[in-house]
């Protein structure tokens, strides 16, 4: 079987109108509206939709507030999907809507659906860089981006209490890899039909929460682009823009009225099966040239990686 990554997140949201405004502003396009929710895509065929929160059709939330009630998982084929359903159908409750659609919930709670998803390729546009000493454009400007379109769902983030029982239903059942580990903070896992550093990470935490979805955009220019519009739209972000060590992608946090947060992210690693995870000291992993971080975290992280030893150890050992 090959999982391809986020197909859709489905939300319950308290205020449909300012979650559908956010989502405009953001940069997704929208495809369905009414009084009951919106849907928006992304290029790649990636989906968000909204419902309104008590929509009986939604599953219950599993945490305080707005935010994503399932998130459903692309698969490659009827017979990946099938297989899923047949082996999680030997523990727990599996429904099938009508399309097809397997519903259930992982180990920590989190409920989860698969889907076939016929993942649509993103035709690139190389960055060409001047440097002082190494000039490669000439006589052309730089891409203009007027608005960010974000093109495809990086990876979604989770609060959990038990971090090695949720990256064990993913690795055992669902053939995820892990990508690193941030000692004391969580677990970044890639998906088996994926490539970018991580599409689903789990962050220690007292209690299962919603925390974000990350959207990738080409470069730091359409991230920049798109902060800057949100800005101007009203949006706020805790501690604006940065680049994350352990994966190397530079981010952009914005507080979501759907729930958690929405990030642009750009230029991230991608990985192989041939990649070795390590274990990162987490403010050195995560924070980097970041200027509004709490006193506690801004101080200059010592630097702390080193490989993982095989086979990779629990979470709560190292």
């Amino acid at each position: 079987m090959s999982v391809l990554g986020v197909e859709s997140v489905v939300y319950g949201v308290d205020d449909l109108a300012a979650t559908t405004r956010f989502y405009e502003d953001f940069g997704l396009r929208l495809v369905s509206r009414d009084e009951t929710g919106a849907e928006f895509d992304l290029p790649e065929g990636s989906r968000i939709v909204l419902r309104a929160a008590g929509d009986p059709a939604l599953p219950p939330p599993f945490a305080e507030g707005p935010g994503a009630r399932e998130i459903v998982w692309g698969v490659d084929s009827a017979a990946s999907r099938d297989a899923i359903a047949s082996d999680l159908g030997a523990d727990r409750n599996v429904t099938r809507d009508a399309d097809g659609t397997v519903h259930t919930h992982d180990d920590v709670g989190i409920p989860i659906g698969f889907r076939v998803f016929a993942r649509k390729s993103i035709p690139g546009e190389a960055t060409v860089e001047n440097a002082p000493g190494d000039v490669k454009r000439w006589n052309a400007h730089r891409r203009w981006y007027p608005r960010a379109q974000p093109k495809i769902i990086h990876h979604t983030v989770f609060g959990v209490s038990d971090v090695d029982a949720a990256v064990a239903f993913y690795v055992e059942r669902l053939g995820f890899r892990i990508s690193d580990i941030s000692r004391g903070l969580g677990v970044f896992l890639r998906a088996d039909g994926r490539n970018d550093h991580h599409n689903l990470f789990f962050l220690k935490s007292p209690r299962l929460a919603w925390h974000h979805v990350s959207f990738g955009v080409d470069n730091i220019d359409e991230l920049m682009t798109g902060a800057d519009h949100m800005q101007r739209k009203g949006w706020s972000s805790d501690i604006g823009i940065g680049r994350h060590r352990i994966s190397s992608t530079i981010f952009y946090y914005i507080r979501n009225p759907a729930g958690g947060a929405a990030e642009y992210s750009a230029d991230t690693d991608y990985l192989t099966d041939e990649w070795q995870p390590r274990l990162w000291n987490p403010i050195f992993g995560n924070f980097h040239w970041v200027g509004t971080l709490p006193p506690v975290l801004a101080r200059e992280p010592e630097w702390d990686v080193r490989l993982l030893e095989q086979p990779i150890p629990k979470f709560s050992t190292l």
